[in-house]
């Protein structure tokens, strides 16, 4: 795993690489639940082969939210990404 600042990415995972690698935007993972759930999110993308244009949805992808429910309830994946639309938002205002 790695944690980057990135000012539009919230996380993405590179299998080529060597190791397999999830990156993190470090601006967004200062609570434990959200780097939980880009994690989950990210693993689940790549099990379920969703295509990357999914992530500029405003809502999850319906797999994605099937399998994520199995390990998150969905109140909590609705609070987690509030909280990240809003940080992102603050990131972004301070890097201008």
């Amino acid at each position: 795993m790695v944690v980057r600042p990135y000012k539009t990415r919230t996380a993405f995972t590179n299998l080529s690489s060597s190791p397999p690698t999830i990156y993190l935007n470090e601006y967004l993972i200062d609570d434990e639940a959200v780097a939980e759930y880009l994690i989950l999110r990210e693993l689940i993308h790549k099990v379920q082969h969703v295509p990357f244009e999914v992530h500029r949805r405003p809502v999850l992808h319906r797999e994605v939210q099937q399998h994520s429910a199995l390990f998150m309830p969905r109140e909590k994946v609705e609070k987690i990404r509030e909280k990240m639309e809003k940080r992102s938002i603050e990131v972004n205002r301070g890097l201008q």
